[in-house]
């Protein structure tokens, strides 16, 4: 049986035990405001700006979404016990993890799930790295509609604003008018940005730039530096001796750290590869006082223009 084929038995099994934990899906949300459970915080930005005073997020996950151990986090678990909405990227290690942390959940505490409706915000949404397959292609299947940091490209921060009001407003039909003026006016102030980044951006045109997280690939859809993706199996990081040894035949002029990196590879990269250090958070969740989705992008352009201006 080939890998393929094997991990979609796997996920033909995980899937349908997910859609009988989730199904019996309520129409309409109780009085007071929607209870959303977000896999993602800059997401979790998104559905704040669209949903405004009818809902109270919390997040369910920190730090990277690809790492094989990803669990709900602990002070999150009763909150999503009583969840109205979980609104997740699409991603199958985040169902997974979300599974497993309701099963356990109510194995300890007996508490039955509430049945809250299963929000994809990446419906329609623009995708890099999208595998083409035969029918004994080898790849991981969790990795079969693309790069899962899609939101990283500011582009489909409308897209996902519009599905998330399409949503709540199953979950509230008499406040559909306003998520979608919400959301309407998220993707003007949005695209509006997205020309200010661009016109910053012009400056770094020619720039190669190589993150630790590789989901900021997904930012270079916008224009600008390019970046530089690891070459290897997703989920999977390479050894930080093969990532070095891409990283200099490239000719990388700007490394990224994020606060995620293991130091081991921090550590290589700082004593064996000539370019310039900066560390950028992946998230909002780790910039100081950031609220919004946008935050996140100006943030990196900011620290991105600071480090070409002066070079190591």
């Amino acid at each position: 049986m080939t890998r393929l084929r094997g991990s979609k038995l796997i996920l033909a099994a995980l899937t349908t035990s997910a859609f009988l934990l989730f199904s019996n899906l309520p129409l309409v949300a109780a009085p007071g405001k929607i209870q959303v459970a977000v896999t993602e915080a800059d997401i979790e930005a998104i559905v704040k700006a669209v949903g405004g005073e009818e809902v109270d997020t919390f997040s369910l996950f920190q730090g990277c979404i690809l790492r094989k151990d990803l669990k709900v986090e602990p002070i999150a678990g009763r909150r999503l016990m009583q969840a109205d909405a979980i609104v997740w990227t699409g991603f199958f290690n985040e169902s997974a993890a979300i599974y497993d942390g309701v099963k356990t959940w109510e194995k300890d505490h007996g508490a039955p799930l509430k049945r809250p409706l299963w929000i994809d915000v990446s419906r329609n949404a623009r995708r890099i790295n999208v595998p083409t397959s035969s029918c004994f292609e080898d790849f991981d299947v969790s990795f079969m509609h693309g790069d899962p940091f899609f939101w990283l490209n500011p582009h489909n921060g409308p897209i996902i604003a519009k599905n998330v009001a399409s949503a709540l407003s199953e979950l509230r039909p008499q406040a559909r008018t306003r998520f979608r003026a919400n959301a309407d006016q998220f993707g003007k102030e949005l695209n509006e940005k997205i020309i200010e980044w661009q016109t910053a951006l012009k400056t770094l045109r020619g720039l190669r730039v190589f993150a630790t997280q590789c989901g900021w690939q997904n930012f270079s859809q916008i224009g600008g530096p390019t970046f530089i993706a690891c070459k290897g199996t997703p989920g999977q990081l390479l050894s930080p001796e093969a990532l070095v040894d891409q990283v200099n035949r490239t000719k990388v002029q700007i490394v990224i750290i994020d606060p995620h990196t293991p130091r081991e590879y921090e550590r290589a990269f700082r004593e064996k590869v000539k370019a310039r250090f900066i560390e950028v958070p992946s998230s909002i969740e780790l910039i100081p006082a950031a609220r919004t989705y946008t935050a996140l992008f100006d943030n990196l352009i900011k620290a991105l223009l600071e480090a070409s201006k002066n070079p190591s």
